[in-house]
């Protein structure tokens, strides 16, 4: 299973629409933003890690938007402006996660995609929300040398698996772990009391792994492409 990096990802999905708009919240270095292709791109981070902004390709519009993602939701973003992928890096944190993904739902359009980065944590220290707690639990088991930091969005799955029935999604399988959600209703739903959320730890992305729906992108693109084209989700049978 060849691997396939944020950026490729991303570009193949934004290739499914003929004039893509794309939005990203929590852009950093610009190191995605900047490398993909888009006839509109909006950036959205409270401070972008980059001086210089480089000039848009031939038809693409570009809008760089340094205010946090709630600002750019609740004041920036107008009723008519509609994205066909937004991808979630921002902070990486439940919370703040289901919050943007709560607000990019009335941005989205009607067959438009929503990418989540970060959702499977590759260590229990990575899994920590709070970047001091992450640096402590690093440096008590000797593995300083391991800089990834993806939080506890990894909850936000079970939650999208109990409160987004109208979503299908999956995680892909050959990259660190990117959570892809198109609309496309599910006839079912796994019932699970709000408050357990809070209660859920870095051990059950592996002791229940089958919420994840893990499989290798291509499979995740064919069922995006599927879902346009008006078929059945195979969802309830992954």
């Amino acid at each position: 299973m060849a691997h396939v990096t944020r950026n490729s990802a991303l570009q193949d999905l934004l290739d499914l629409f003929p004039a893509p708009a794309y939005l990203e919240v929590g852009v950093n270095r610009g190191m995605t933003f900047h490398a993909l292709a888009a006839t509109t791109k909006v950036a959205v981070d409270p401070k972008f890690d980059f001086s210089e902004r480089p000039e848009p390709a031939p038809g693409c519009t570009v809008a760089y938007h340094e205010v946090t993602s709630d600002a750019y939701f609740g004041t920036i973003a107008t009723a008519a402006d509609r994205f066909d992928v937004i991808y979630l890096d921002g902070l990486h944190t439940f919370e703040q996660t289901l919050r943007d993904l709560i607000n990019a739902v009335d941005f989205l359009a009607p067959d438009g995609v929503i990418v989540i980065d970060d959702v499977r944590p590759n260590s229990y220290p990575a899994s920590l929300p709070v970047p001091a707690e992450v640096r402590a639990t690093r440096a008590m088991l000797k593995m300083e040398k391991d800089t990834s930091w993806m939080g506890d969005v990894y909850k936000l799955v079970f939650f999208v698996e109990t409160f987004f029935q109208q979503f299908s999604y999956a995680t892909i399988a050959n990259n660190h772990g990117q959570l892809v959600m198109w609309r496309q209703r599910r006839a079912k739903v796994v019932p699970r009391a709000i408050d357990i959320f809070a209660r859920l730890q870095f051990f059950h992305c592996a002791t229940e792994r089958p919420v994840f729906r893990i499989m290798p992108f291509e499979d995740i693109l064919a069922l995006v492409k599927a879902a346009r084209a008006g078929e059945d989700s195979a969802q309830d049978t992954i």
